[in-house]
């Protein structure tokens, strides 16, 4: 069978005819009605740079291919099949095409056409930027629209041009820069062949591309067009119509016909009132073909528009940007408009607008505003930088108008990591305010910066500072006292009290007193409460744009999962909090709790090779004296308990001990002590970790969270022998009972139940182990350590056990596993009471147990 004419070779015009396959068929069936001596009118519309060429120049391959003569044909494609049209033959059937709706012809052809048009099947190919046929009084028969390539088009031109794996990281910024639109896709792809490009070299060539088919666009439209495309590129959608037409100087008389002209273009978008080009990225590149003064003047004159119409601040601000205007409203102007693209999640906008309005002449109040609204911006770009505005905010801004940008601004350094330096600034401003309430709160928060950040314990909690002021009555105050208590290890309840006012009664809307209430909280072993705080401030530090509390709530939420045993969870939020705050931009002092707990929550869920990758992350630094590093040479040490390398683990357990005193801290709760305990089932831990209970248990128990010191005794039953770890394994089993650690009860009772039948009190470790299996199906946590290894011994015992008996002792010791009395024994068997007493004397000292109310265990029934 021979191939149908509209077959298409597959080198057909691959890269800008991607994603048509549907306006293809048309034109397919488009020819073959003409073809069959029938008449057809095509539009394919399109913004351009869409491919309304490509379609074109496909069309005339098809036609040709069905015995069409052409008129007005693109070059033929490359890779195109079929034999080409031979010579007019009076009454064959036509085609037609027109790019743009242009003359498709020479004069000869046309005149030739205009002959025996009338007489003939005539299939018209036009192209068009709208779903009309341009000069035509009847709506065409078929419209093709061509839309930009989706991402997975444009990945999938990348992936053939430079392969799946390199393509993946340049499809976002291939999108952004091109727009989607396959002539200027392409035209790249052409210019950058293998190796790939870095994706700052695809852009910057894709805008060039980008720069030169806008070019050849508008060298086609009128004046009156192209001034109206930079006036409306200019206004970006704020200006009304009649405002844009007098920013492009066009007088009302030729308004209208502008606008045509610039919508014969195809660049102009949908928006009736108040214009604006399609895309944002061409507007620019409008703007980018402008010469300096050109485009400067342009937005002056823009501004002084919009200042004398009254258009809104973020506008006025917007066009003062890219002027050298110094009027008095310009730093207001460009203060609202970084505000506003603050708000819109666009950082790097207004950084750029907040720089400007700094550098213009600000004063006062507003330069206050100014710099808060900077140090907000630049948190997610610049942190550093943001750290440096906000000290100068702190150190500098003074009256009383000034209170919450201070305030603010302490809170920020506090919960960014805190530390001395930013304690002294706190003092410094508090001793400058004439408030007592601010006075309060800014001491409160230097507290709470030198108690949280990098050195110093916090002032005693004993509830009065040097200046007489008391801790109650503020949140910040009342916070650090809280804190105090927990790293003393002293007044759980007095801390508990403290951080749950904090908690929930936020009057202030500081963030860094709340996430401190909710760590005290998880010390105290309250995980409800905190929880439910930290939920609030995430929602709260998102609705307020405030990304560094929202990824301090997540990283608190995720240590309390820690705690509580969700290590799923845990590395859950941790990732929700780098996603939130980039692993760069966390402080210093914060890093490497950031990291330990990584560290832990993967080690708790069994994969020790991505804790080493994560606390690989934080370079080691034994100068350190922070909160932080503490915790990441406790997760160094948990690790060494884990690979077995006590030296590692030893010399990781002394730097921590060496630091926590350093910042006052007394209480092994701070710590979140539950991977110990998964460590301690390793037989490497349990050789290195013996001793840790000895330190820590006297400190856990002054402190009274019932949870870390029941831990403690399941850890030193653990890692114990004997009468004392059997001791020990009892008082964890009480400690834990009623806690929300019901997991560690249900392991607690299970490692009970293995102890007491090691000490021969079988009956008493059967009853124990169908508990712990009760407790672990309630707490619906995973299975319980042991307890499979535990029913195995079980269901064996009666085997091992009847084999180690003498068949007469075996005998006696079975009926008296059935309940019989001595003398019934002796009865039944025909023997003395003396003997029946012997056997069974024998038959406890062999099976290790003391005494008959554990044969029936040992021995099975009968």
């Amino acid at each position: 069978m021979s191939p149908s004419p509209f077959h298409r070779g597959p080198a057909a015009a691959r890269g800008r005819l991607l994603e048509r396959a549907a306006q293809l068929a048309v034109l397919e069936r488009a020819v073959r009605e003409v073809a069959d001596g029938g008449s057809a009118t095509v539009l394919v519309h399109g913004r351009p740079g869409t491919g309304r060429s490509a379609v074109l120049a496909e069309a005339a391959a098809l036609a040709r291919r069905a015995g069409l003569r052409v008129f007005g044909a693109p070059a033929r494609p490359a890779g195109s099949r079929g034999p080409a049209a031979a010579g007019d033959v009076p009454g064959s059937p036509l085609a037609v095409l027109a790019d743009d709706a242009g003359d498709p012809s020479p004069p000869e052809q046309a005149a030739s056409l205009r002959d025996g048009a009338e007489r003939r099947p005539l299939l018209r190919v036009v192209t068009g930027t709208g779903p009309a046929v341009p000069g035509a009084d009847a709506p065409a028969r078929y419209a093709l629209a061509l839309r930009p390539l989706s991402a997975h088009a444009v990945r999938t031109l990348l992936a053939e041009a430079y392969g799946p794996d390199a393509a993946e990281p340049l499809v976002a910024t291939a999108v952004a820069a091109t727009g989607g639109l396959p002539a200027v896709l392409c035209a790249t792809l052409r210019r950058l062949p293998a190796p790939p490009p870095d994706p700052g070299t695809f852009a910057a060539l894709a805008d060039q591309v980008g720069r030169h088919h806008l070019r050849s666009t508008l060298a086609g439209a009128s004046p009156r067009a192209v001034a109206l495309a930079g006036a409306t590129a200019v206004a970006a959608g704020d200006f009304s119509f009649d405002q844009v037409c007098e920013l492009a100087g066009v007088l009302p008389p030729d308004r209208t016909r502008a606008r045509a002209d610039l919508e014969a273009t195809g660049l102009l978008g949908d928006a009736a009132g108040h214009p604006r080009l399609y895309d944002p990225v061409v507007a620019g590149r409008v703007i980018g073909l402008m010469d300096d003064n050109r485009r400067r003047e342009l937005h002056e004159r823009a501004a002084r528009l919009a200042l004398r119409d009254g258009l809104p601040e973020p506008v006025l601000g917007r066009l003062a940007a890219r002027t050298r205007l110094t009027g008095h409203w310009v730093p207001g102007a460009l203060y609202a408009a970084g505000a506003h693209a603050r708000r819109s999640g666009d950082d790097a906008t207004a950084v750029a607008y907040l720089e400007r309005a700094a550098d213009r002449g600000a004063a006062g109040g507003l330069r206050t505003g100014i710099r808060l609204e900077l140090a907000k911006a630049q948190l997610s770009l610049r942190p550093e930088a943001a750290d440096r505005v906000l000290r100068q905010i702190l150190a500098r801004a003074t009256g009383p108008q000034r209170s919450a940008a201070r305030l603010f601004a302490a809170d920020l350094l506090t919960l960014r990591g805190g530390g001395d330096d930013v304690a002294r600034l706190c003092a410094a401003a508090a001793a400058e305010t004439g408030s007592a309430a601010e006075r309060r709160s800014l001491l409160g928060l230097g507290e709470l910066a030198l108690g949280t950040g990098s050195a110093g314990p916090v002032t005693s909690p004993g509830g009065l500072r040097s200046d007489g002021l008391s801790w109650e009555g503020d949140a910040a105050g009342a916070s650090a006292a809280a804190w105090g208590h927990c790293l003393t290890g002293r007044g759980i309840d007095r801390a508990r009290r403290l951080a749950t006012a904090v908690l929930t009664r936020p009057e202030d809307g500081l963030f860094a007193p709340r996430l401190v209430a909710a760590r005290v909280l998880a010390v105290t072993e309250d995980a409800a409460p905190a929880r439910e705080g930290l939920r609030r401030i995430e929602a709260e530090a998102r609705r307020r744009s405030v990304g560094p509390a929202a990824g301090r709530a997540l990283l608190e939420l995720a240590e309390l999962a820690l705690r509580t045993g969700a290590p799923d969870e845990a590395a859950e939020r941790l990732a929700e909090a780098v996603a939130e705050v980039p692993r760069q931009h966390w402080h210093p002092h914060v890093l490497p709790r950031l990291a330990a707990l990584e560290a832990l929550a993967a080690l708790e869920s069994g994969r020790p090779d991505l804790a080493e990758s994560a606390l690989a992350r934080v370079p080691p630094d034994r100068q350190g004296r922070s909160l932080g590093r503490a915790f990441l040479h406790f997760a160094h040490h948990v690790l060494a308990l884990h690979s077995g390398h006590t030296a590692d683990e030893t010399a990781h357990l002394d730097e921590c001990g060496r630091i926590l005193p350093a910042l006052g801290c007394a209480n092994p709760a701070v710590l979140p002590w539950r991977p110990l305990l998964t460590a301690a089932q390793t037989s490497a831990g349990r050789r290195a970790a013996a001793r840790l209970p000895v330190r820590t248990l006297a400190a856990l128990r002054a402190w009274g969270a019932p949870g870390p010191i029941g831990a403690a005794h399941l850890w030193a039953g653990l890692t114990g022998t004997g009468p004392t770890a059997l001791l020990h394994l009892r008082t964890a089993a009480g400690l834990l009972a009623g806690t929300a650690h019901r997991d560690l009860h249900a392991q607690a009772v299970a490692e009970l139940a293995a102890a007491l039948l090691d000490a021969g009190r079988p009956a008493e470790a059967r009853r124990l182990l169908d508990e712990a299996a009760a407790l672990g199906r309630a707490a619906g946590a995973r299975p319980v350590p042991r307890a499979g290894e535990l029913r195995a011994r079980f269901a064996g015992l009666p085997r091992a056990s009847r084999a180690r008996l003498s068949p007469a002792r075996l005998r006696v010791a079975l009926l008296a596993a059935q309940g019989r009395s001595n003398r019934a024994i002796a009865e039944e068997l025909s023997v003395s009471l003396r003997t029946v007493e012997l056997h069974l004397t024998h038959a406890y000292r062999a099976l290790g147990i003391g005494g008959r109310a554990d044969l029936a265990v040992m021995l099975g029934r009968a």
